[in-house]
């Protein structure tokens, strides 16, 4: 399940929601080289509402981490997916059109890029405009304490929107699932950073 998923899943009510509800998104580009990388996505999901997904589950329900390693524990269940190769090839942080765009710039330099128009095309095409503020304000509420934390690695952060570490060897963003309900979300266009290899 990726970002876009999950705000298309606001709009479904119910069970649906219950549960993308209860999730936390992790995502991270480690930059290997100056053509290759590893994705690696980390959904985090409270245990009971994960028994409640299978015990809900039907035939024709996507099944939950079935292309990742799923980690079971007394409180969550972890489902962690890993792809590396070259930057092309890359698809394991979203759909067709939605994963990163990582690409070679010269110089040494990578750029990775997380495009952010789908969360908010999706909030638009699922919440009516006559009822806005009171959905956004329900969907605000049930998603509250949990985020989406994006990172990238693997070399020197020479230019980036996110929030850069104090060693400079990587940089961060995170993002409440609070905030992509709020009426006055200012996202940019994408999340990036660039990395000197």
């Amino acid at each position: 399940m990726n970002i876009s998923t999950l705000t298309r899943a606001a709009g479904a009510g119910g069970l649906t929601l219950m549960l993308a509800a209860c999730m936390d998104v992790s995502m991270s580009v480690d930059v290997t080289s100056q053509t290759e990388a590893e994705a690696t996505m980390v959904t985090t999901m409270e245990r009971d509402m994960y028994e409640l997904m299978m015990a809900q589950a039907t035939e024709q329900d996507e099944e939950f981490c079935a292309e990742g390693e799923l980690v079971e524990t007394a409180d969550a269940v972890e489902c962690t997916i890993v792809q590396s190769g070259p930057f092309a090839e890359l698809s394991a942080l979203g759909e067709e059109g939605e994963e990163p765009v990582i690409e070679a710039i010269g110089n040494g330099q990578v750029r990775v890029a997380f495009p952010t128009a789908d969360l908010t095309e999706s909030l638009s095409e699922e919440i009516d405009p006559a009822q806005d503020a009171q959905m956004r304000a329900m969907m605000a509420s049930i998603f509250e304490g949990h985020t989406l934390n994006l990172l990238v690695f693997g070399g020197t952060i020479v230019d980036t929107n996110m929030e850069t570490a104090a060693d400079g060897q990587s940089a961060t963003y995170e993002l409440s699932f609070t905030e992509l309900f709020s009426s006055d979300l200012d996202l940019p266009a994408e999340i990036y950073a660039v990395v000197q290899k």
